[in-house]
């Protein structure tokens, strides 16, 4: 698996729990936290996926990521060893 798309996974990991997933504003500590990579790699996986139309970014008074429903639906069409 390329390596932004373990970053999506753990997008996706923070987000499925909301009822909207696709609206959920995620922050960059969110992902930190749970990824063992420097932010520099973590800010280049995510131009990757914004680039493939899998997350939008925008800055407000953070970075704020949300998972599209084209990145919903790559992680679970993928089967990242995602447990239901």
């Amino acid at each position: 698996m390329e390596s932004q798309y373990k970053t999506l996974q753990t997008i996706y990991t923070i987000t499925n729990q909301d009822p909207q997933p696709a609206t959920y504003q995620c922050r960059p500590r969110e992902i930190i936290l749970r990824q063992f990579q420097d932010w520099s790699i973590i800010q280049q996986h995510l131009k990757l996926l914004e680039e493939e139309g899998l997350v939008v970014t925008s800055q407000k008074d953070t970075l704020i990521i949300t998972i599209t429903i084209a990145g919903i639906d790559k992680v679970l069409s993928e089967n990242f060893n995602y447990q239901h």
